[in-house]
């Protein structure tokens, strides 16, 4: 219920930043437009290395932020532009790891953006023990999200089950101009 709330949240920031973006979001310095051959052209002069494309997401490995870490570009159904980039680190079995990671790369958006337009962080467990915390991300129970409605999109933060009993700290880009053309595109599809 709580993840509903969330994803209705982000979807409400979608529509205002749609009507507000004037430019495209940046991921690593290059924005998020143009053709995905480009875009994937410049990440790979970031150090990036393609591992493989399935549909219309491209997969790199590759340093961010100082850590190890697989990056999907997300195109158009045309495949002509790009829409999105998300960041997934290594998967985790311990709470620690994920939800350290989460607070710090949540401490340097805020750094960066301010105060996160959406924030949700729950977690229903009554033990701090890695077992019942990790079980509770497991079952979906878990909430850690947050987002920041930036010039030209949103930024996505989250700790998301992983495997049968693991989690991932994942950062979504998401381009306001061009997930629009996309819905826009989809709307037509419907």
């Amino acid at each position: 219920m709580k993840m509903r709330k969330f994803l209705a949240t982000i979807t409400l920031i979608f529509a205002v930043t749609n009507i507000l973006a004037q430019e495209h979001l940046s991921f690593k310095g290059i924005p998020l437009e143009g053709s995905v051959t480009e875009f994937c052209r410049k990440l790979k002069t970031k150090g990036f290395t393609q591992v493989g494309r399935d549909n219309n997401v491209t997969m790199f490995t590759g340093d961010f932020t100082g850590r190890k870490a697989i990056v999907g570009v997300g195109a158009t159904d045309d495949g002509k532009s790009v829409h999105s980039v998300i960041v997934a680190f290594d998967e985790s079995r311990e709470w620690n790891v994920l939800v350290n990671t989460y607070d710090y790369y949540k401490d340097i958006y805020t750094r960066k953006y301010g105060e996160p337009s959406v924030c949700q962080e729950y977690n229903p467990s009554d033990s701090n023990s890695n077992t019942s915390l990790m079980y509770e991300l497991g079952q979906g129970t878990v909430t850690y999200a947050s987002a920041w409605n930036v010039t030209g999109g949103t930024i996505e933060l989250s700790i998301e089950k992983a495997g049968f009993s693991g989690g991932i700290v994942v950062i979504r880009y998401r381009d306001a101009q061009n997930i629009e053309a996309k819905i826009q595109k989809d709307l037509e599809d419907i």
